[in-house]
């Protein structure tokens, strides 16, 4: 995966930075993840019939964020984003961890043998 530009709703115009409407992210690096002790910036969980829900960290997003914004000039930039902005933000953030969820999420087993009878109970 590469870098993600997160396109902004509007174009900021903070004092002392240069305007900007889009925010460009690097993938996180095992460096990121592991060493550093971050993690997942959310995970997955089992929903009502068989749905998702992804359950996001918000101090976990902003800790990426603080290491995978690359421009412009770096995290700074964040802090003047809106709400709507913010949660683009997080699902960029929480994008490139995806595959990695989908894989990890528990698969349902069948207790059904492959010829469709029960197993015998010990």
């Amino acid at each position: 995966m590469a870098d993600n530009t997160v396109i902004l709703t509007k174009r900021y115009e903070p004092q002392g930075m240069m305007p900007f409407d889009r925010i460009v992210l690097r993938e996180p690096s095992y460096e990121d993840i592991y060493p550093s002790g971050l993690g997942m910036p959310m995970e997955v969980q089992p929903g009502p019939q068989g749905s998702r829900m992804i359950v996001a960290y918000p101090v976990t997003i902003d800790a990426y964020l603080q290491r995978i914004v690359v421009s412009p000039g770096g995290y700074d930039a964040v802090r003047f984003v809106n709400a709507i902005d913010a949660q683009r933000l997080e699902k960029a953030v929480c994008g490139f961890f995806m595959d990695a969820a989908d894989s990890s999420s528990p698969q349902t087993s069948s207790s059904s043998a492959s010829d469709g009878t029960q197993p015998a109970s010990s």
